[in-house]
């Protein structure tokens, strides 16, 4: 009986939206009782109709000027248009009819906080809080979205708890928990909060989804796999899952079974430029160059602006010392995107090893300029220097990278350099001060030059420093 009655009901709105709209070509007002009003306003939100909406709301309230439910319906409306301080005066006027609504609290505070009055919004929400109710839940989850607005993102997690500790089973508080959490990056979170949503909605596919994102991002591969195919059962059309399980699969370096996966995908999506150059990566992984070039020329072929796909082959070209041609295919991948740290920094390496100095001195420039805390181009910038038999220029690099730089493997770097040059004093002194940073790191020293495991002074150094650093 409930579903026969929402069926009416649903049919009821529908009709009056028509006669609405036959109103509005007509140039004359119908009469709508309030609950028609609303559900046309609703309706037409929904059918994205901006304009109509807001001309039934107005209608609504100059027929029934004491409907709360319409002038907050029209406040929100002017909200989403920007026109705060006219919504306030349509919420104030519903304030002075029925002052114990948790929703006209609930909008006024939304309106404020949005307009900077973050302490009036929170005065309106305490009282939106005091009148809620059974309603409370839902209350906290709205003050919660408000934060969300205003991309306070901290804050809407709050509230979010709040509400999740009032309703244990509100499930949008959840799915925002588990969302927001891994954009804010604490995984262990959001991964908790997406397997209570998945506890209530098993069947929701695009949790299963962000869950087995997540996943991939703590490196559980099997999990994320078991998620990606969970959400793929559940809509064989989601091809996205199934491209994913192909990035699972190649994270946890089974690049075989990842390039099943991705040809499975492409049977679905044949012109995914996207779906090849991975492919082409997974066979550059096993070294089957030949296979993994004709998969980033067949990228390159559905979209020529595909920069992975021109790196990728320059990759390929260099493994093979054909250096010039590699060069030219790198550039093609720079000129597409020109901020991507990596290209310019393979480019350096290339310059290197072809014995151009300054062109790799050049490209080196250009990637600290974009990435400075990537501890590996001050690490290729240094060992260029010390193949052209450089070694002040190579210390000077160092200097300058740990200045700017706080990552203490510069400083084992460092140190392994001075004892290379014989400048012990100074080593020993970068050497107390990587230690002092980072003791647990030391491995990285004895990997750029397994012989200093024997030096005594050092040995006594870190023996002498362990007690220190445990306090």
């Amino acid at each position: 009986m409930m579903e026969e009655r929402d069926n009416y009901w649903d049919d009821d709105i529908i009709e009056a939206v028509n006669r609405f709209k036959r109103s509005l070509i007509s140039g004359r007002t119908k009469y709508f009782d309030v609950s028609e009003f609303e559900g046309i306003v609703e309706q037409l939100l929904e059918e994205g109709d901006l304009q109509s909406s807001e001309i039934a709301a107005e209608q609504g309230i100059k027929i029934h000027p004491n409907a709360v439910p319409l002038q907050l319906k029209y406040a929100q409306i002017l909200i989403n248009k920007g026109l705060y301080e006219k919504s306030l005066n349509y919420i104030k006027a519903a304030e002075k009819i029925d002052a114990d609504n948790p929703d006209v609290h609930l909008l006024k505070g939304s309106a404020q906080m949005v307009m900077g009055n973050e302490t009036e919004a929170l005065f309106s929400f305490r009282k939106a809080v005091k009148f809620a109710g059974s309603e409370i839940d839902d209350i906290l989850y709205q003050i919660g979205s408000t934060y969300v607005q205003i991309n306070n993102i901290p804050k809407a997690i709050g509230y979010f708890e709040k509400t999740i500790k009032t309703n244990p089973y509100h499930d949008l508080a959840l799915y925002d928990l588990g969302f927001f959490y891994d954009q804010e990056n604490k995984l262990d979170k959001s991964i908790r909060y997406y397997n209570l949503y998945l506890d209530i909605d098993p069947f929701n596919q695009y949790v299963w989804f962000n869950l087995g994102t997540v996943y991939n991002k703590t490196e559980e591969h099997e999990k994320a796999i078991e998620a990606y195919e969970f959400a793929f059962a559940l809509n064989s059309e989601f091809h996205m899952a199934l491209f994913n399980i192909g990035n699972a699969l190649a994270n946890a370096g089974k690049y075989a079974e990842a390039i099943e996966k991705y040809k499975e995908f492409l049977e679905s999506e044949p012109m995914n430029d996207e779906a090849y150059c991975y492919i082409g990566e997974c066979y550059l992984n096993i070294e089957d160059y030949t296979s993994s070039h004709n998969f980033y020329n067949r990228a390159i072929e559905i979209n020529k602006e595909n920069d992975t796909a021109w790196f990728g082959i320059g990759l390929i070209l260099w493994i093979e010392q054909n250096f010039e041609a590699s060069i030219r295919y790198i550039k093609k991948a720079i000129k597409i995107d020109e901020l991507n740290s990596e290209y310019w920094l393979t480019l350096g390496k290339i310059n290197k090893d072809c014995n151009n100095k300054a062109n790799a001195v050049s490209s080196l420039k250009k990637a600290v300029r974009i990435e400075p805390e990537n501890p590996e181009i001050w690490f290729t910038w240094t060992d260029l220097y010390l193949k052209f038999e450089e070694p002040e220029n190579a210390i000077r690099i160092l200097r300058k990278g740990i200045k700017i730089n706080s990552d203490v493997v510069l400083k084992y770097r460092m140190t392994a350099l001075l004892f290379e040059l014989k400048m012990q004093e100074e080593a020993f002194r970068q050497l107390a001060l990587a230690l002092m940073q980072d003791s647990d790191q030391l491995e990285f020293l004895y990997e750029l030059n397994p012989q200093l495991r024997k030096n005594k002074k050092i040995n006594k150094m870190v023996a002498d420093f362990k007690p220190f650093s445990r306090k």
